[in-house]
């Protein structure tokens, strides 16, 4: 994820504001389907009832370059796979030995095979990351880079010499995949895209971090270069969606060491901004508002056809501020819920409601990143928000979520680090009560609420849940 500045804009024609009331929460006991897995992502069932889990892998000891973000640099390797899950419980890696980027030493932060799908057909896609310049990935890219400028307030990301790339030819594309064979057929390339396009017009970093399949059309979520795809499966009719920034008031910031200053370019300030009298981040001033990137991660088909994105925020990764956009066939994208933090994954179950996962109810820097206390929130057709899983109850830094044949829900859990991700399975039990909160929610005028909402496509076999 990119840790400065994004941008993200959802637009309805015609809307009214409800003001979800609140349920009592589900205490949820979860069952461990599968573990071991290195820096977990995005999950989905294939027509048979076989789980697949994106496993971007730790990187290794290739080329290592500098992270668009203040951590340890990215190295190179082949570590990365799809985990497969059968519905027997057996569990192995298919794309073995896939080209993986992550940070070093810590093995956090990894960038590989994120997300398997099916369409309708059964037929399957894999999307795949690189969260950094697409420069950086292979000599092709590095060159093309030199021909586009970069933006002059671009943090942490440059070009490189040429005989430095990572050599991951493979990373930040669409493949169609062959499950027998493990042969894959390129659709589209996002490294590409991004370097000549640059839809949000911010850094050029590209990370494709969700993919999500509805009809003959895939819609991908590139949490580094703040933009929602639209693409048809056979790689023709690219529509590019920039996401908006956040607007953060009194924004509280991470400790730094005395005397130490946030490094240029990593906090945007509206120029109306003052900063306050006290200095209060080392040597440096807190600002009293500043713009913060989106980072849009997750995403779901509604009824009504629009896609649903949900955001991480980027730095210094503010609580209570992330948003949930829709996105029409104007391709204008506005907001429709709000209030969450750091969301990785949305879904739509068979009822209607939208399933939030929340990477951790709290800042990231506020913990241990392989652990921070992750949540499950339902938000109803009709706007009432219920927590599922709260935090604290086992979903520690929480990737990705799926809906499974036996209509119950799986999720990704402990999903960075290396062998520490699992796979759970979501049993709700009792009703406790929820913590006094409110979310705003933006209804469509003339469409009923269940109507317009629809599970995510995550794959063929869900079809028989409707």
């Amino acid at each position: 994820m990119k840790a400065k500045k994004i941008t993200i804009t959802f637009a309805l024609t015609t809307c009214l504001t409800a003001v979800a009331g609140t349920k009592a929460a589900q205490a949820a006991s979860l069952t461990v389907i599968a573990d071991g897995i290195s820096n977990a992502r995005g999950a989905a069932f294939g027509p048979d009832g076989t789980l697949y889990v994106g496993e971007p892998g730790i990187g290794g000891d290739g080329y290592c370059q500098p992270t668009p973000t203040l951590f340890d640099p990215i190295c190179a390797g082949n570590t990365g796979s799809v985990v497969k899950i059968t519905p027997d419980g057996k569990q192995e890696r298919i794309f073995n030995n896939f080209q993986s980027i992550a940070q070093q030493p810590s093995a956090n932060g990894a960038a590989g095979p994120q997300e398997l799908q099916f369409d309708s057909q059964g037929n399957a896609y894999l999307l795949t990351g690189l969260v950094s310049h697409p420069g950086f990935r292979d000599l092709e890219l590095n060159t093309l880079g030199t021909q586009y400028p970069i933006p002059e307030a671009q943090f942490g990301s440059f070009l490189l010499p040429p005989n430095q790339v990572f050599n991951t030819s493979n990373l930040a594309k669409l493949f169609k995949a062959d499950l027998e064979t493990e042969q894959l057929t390129e659709i589209f390339d996002f490294g590409r895209y991004e370097i000549i396009n640059n839809p949000d017009n911010q850094d050029v970093v590209s990370n494709p971090y969700e993919l999500t399949i509805g009809g003959n059309t895939a819609y991908v979520i590139d949490a580094g270069g703040n933009t929602a795809y639209k693409i048809k499966l056979d790689g023709s009719d690219i529509a590019a969606i920039p996401l908006p920034k956040k607007l953060i008031d009194n924004p509280e910031f991470p400790p730094l060491p005395p005397g130490a200053e946030i490094p240029p370019g990593l906090v945007e300030i509206p120029a109306d901004a003052l900063p306050l009298g006290q200095p209060a981040v080392g040597a440096g001033q807190i600002p009293t508002q500043i713009l913060v990137q989106s980072v849009p991660t997750g995403a779901a088909i509604g009824l009504d056809g629009a896609l649903y994105v949900g955001e991480y925020l980027g730095f210094p990764y503010p609580e209570g501020q992330a948003r949930i956009f829709r996105i029409g066939d104007d391709n204008q994208p506005q907001v429709f819920a709000e209030g969450f933090t750091h969301i990785t994954d949305l879904t739509f179950d068979k009822d209607g409601n939208l399933l939030v996962l929340q990477f951790s109810d709290q800042s990231q820097w506020k913990g241990d990143l392989q652990n921070l206390p992750g949540s499950l929130i339902q938000l109803a057709p009709d706007g009432t928000r219920t927590t599922l899983v709260a935090a604290g109850e086992g979903l520690a830094s929480a990737g990705g979520i799926a809906i499974g044949p036996d209509n119950q829900i799986y999720v990704t859990t402990r999903s960075v680090g290396p062998k520490l991700g699992q796979i759970v399975r979501v049993e709700r039990t009792r009703a406790i009560p929820e913590p006094s909160s409110m979310v705003g929610l933006l209804a469509i005028s003339g469409i009923g609420g269940g109507a317009m909402l629809k599970r995510k496509h995550k794959t063929n076999c869900l079809s028989s849940l409707n």
